[in-house]
């Protein structure tokens, strides 16, 4: 028996622990980065199904009066309207586009091209706040007492969306915020109108808000199911878009003051 026999026992025994230990933290690892890669593929499928629904209740519900008019005998619009439709239209292809790339981790690209949406979402409430106007001098008040609320409702929207959008761009080194901040602006500012126009319209107006709200709320029960909490960037967008929603643009749109602005713009 030797005194060196324990340090030779030992000597084989610890390396063999290391050698243990590594697999299992590795695969520890390995657990860990897939669970975080599942979560964003989630992600991913979700909000770029969300912008392609967007986009069919757009076309839905503007079919009657834009896109499928050709086929269905009407009044020519003005040119105004037709340069709106283009602009409204090309955003929207730009967001599927932008969803998309993300999905495929081309982030590169995807920063690039949101540059466009600078010009754009300037150039649409510019364009549906002309648009707005020209439909009140063609007197067209859709479900509304007078053109007057019709206009401010309508601006609303318009408003709500870019308001939303910017908040969006401006933070846009916070990805978590920024995606959810322009969904919301989608869903809370361009696919109202476009609702209100399809068949919904004929079961009132519990019909057509339940319908936004629904799409409002997906995003929100989405993170509860997945994240277990709402971030706040949902918070914040809901609680602007309900204190700026057809109650106070109703409120607004019946005064005076709006009544005289109003009829001052379109005459």
């Amino acid at each position: 028996m030797t005194p060196t026999a324990p340090a030779q026992t030992a000597s084989k025994t610890l390396p063999g622990r290391i050698s243990e230990d590594r697999p299992t933290s590795l695969r520890k690892g390995e657990q860990i980065g897939n669970s975080i890669q599942s979560a964003q593929s989630r992600d991913h499928r979700f909000f770029l199904t969300m912008a392609i629904i967007a986009a069919a209740w757009v076309f839905v519900g503007y079919s009657q009066t834009y896109y499928l008019k050709a086929w269905i005998p009407s009044p020519q619009l003005a040119t105004l309207i037709h340069i709106h439709a283009a602009v409204f239209t090309t955003y929207l292809l730009l967001y599927i586009l932008q969803t998309a790339l993300v999905s495929v981790r081309r982030t590169g690209l995807h920063m690039t091209l949101g540059w466009a949406s600078v010009v754009l979402i300037p150039a649409m409430v510019l364009l549906g706040t002309a648009a707005v106007f020209w439909s009140a001098k063609q007197g067209h008040k859709i479900v509304w007492p007078d053109v007057e609320i019709a206009a401010a409702v309508n601006l609303g929207d318009g408003y709500t969306f870019a308001a939303l959008a910017a908040a969006g761009i401006l933070l846009r080194k916070k990805p978590q915020a920024h995606k959810r901040l322009m969904l919301t602006s989608l869903y809370g500012g361009l696919i109202p109108p476009a609702i209100e126009r399809t068949s919904l319209h004929d079961f009132g107006g519990p019909a057509i808000y339940g319908t936004i709200f629904a799409f409002l709320l997906a995003g929100p029960v989405y993170d509860l199911i997945t994240r277990r909490r709402i971030h706040v960037a949902y918070l914040w967008s809901l609680f602007f878009i309900v204190a700026f929603f057809v109650p106070t643009r109703i409120a607004i749109g019946s005064t005076p003051v709006w009544h005289h602005f109003v009829d001052w713009v379109i005459h």
